[in-house]
This record gives structure tokens, sequence and C-alpha cells, in this order.
């Protein structure tokens, strides 16, 4: 990513997917296009969606809502 601000933010919105976001995040890493970053909106997961997202993208932008508010 560049050191300015990113061109594009990639928002992935996650609840109770702690099995699943290293795999989503694994495939942004994948891109060619690298002038980005993302922001995890996290729905009040009660999981460790959270901590794998930052184990798999240390720099990672988290959005978290207090309680759960659904689609």
């Amino acid at each position: 990513m560049s050191s300015t601000s990113p061109a594009v933010s990639v928002i992935v919105p996650a609840y109770n997917r702690a099995q699943l976001i290293g795999r989503a995040l694994e495939s942004l890493r994948r891109q060619t296009y690298r002038d980005f970053e993302v922001v995890l909106g996290d729905d009040a997961s009660t999981d460790d969606t959270v901590a794998v997202a930052r184990k798999a993208w240390p720099d990672v932008k988290v959005a978290r809502l207090p309680v759960n508010r659904g689609a």
C-alpha cells in the first residue's frame, strides 16, 4: 500500500466469521492492484473474527458495532 491515502477502500462485512475471514483477506492479498486499504465491518461478532483478521492482515482497520444489528 502507498504511504498516502489509498485510492480504494475495501469494506469486508463480517459477523462470526473467524473460520472464513482469513480466506477472504488472503484473496485480497493476491490482487495485483495494491493501492487499497482494508476495513473490516464487524457486526459485534462473539467469536475471534477481529483477532483472526488482524493476524491475517495486520493493517486492517476495524469498524466494530457494539451490538449485533444484522443485515
